[in-house]
């Protein structure tokens, strides 16, 4: 993984450095599925709800600024005691 932009960024062409994001998403996006499959089946599940249910909560919310829908905030609850049973996350 690197940080920040290779050593002659400046001398690569348009083509190069559209080429080198793009080796560098497809392994940011392989350590991710690849973390993501050692995840447990409930966790997965976990974060897969809390994934929909914040992109309802902030489509909502930036359409009217209110939560319209009675099933978001049902889901909110699920996503929250999802994480809270299969995540070991406690503050110290």
């Amino acid at each position: 993984m690197t940080r920040g932009r290779p050593k002659h960024y400046e001398n690569m062409n348009q083509d190069e450095r559209e080429a080198y994001w793009q080796r560098e998403r497809e392994a940011r996006n392989m350590r991710e599925q690849e973390a993501f499959n050692m995840l447990s089946e409930d966790q997965q599940k976990a974060i897969i709800l809390a994934k929909e249910v914040i992109t309802d909560f902030v489509n909502e919310w930036t359409e009217s600024f209110d939560v319209y829908n009675p099933e978001t905030p049902r889901k909110m609850q699920q996503a929250f005691w999802a994480f809270q049973n299969h995540f070991d996350i406690e503050e110290k």
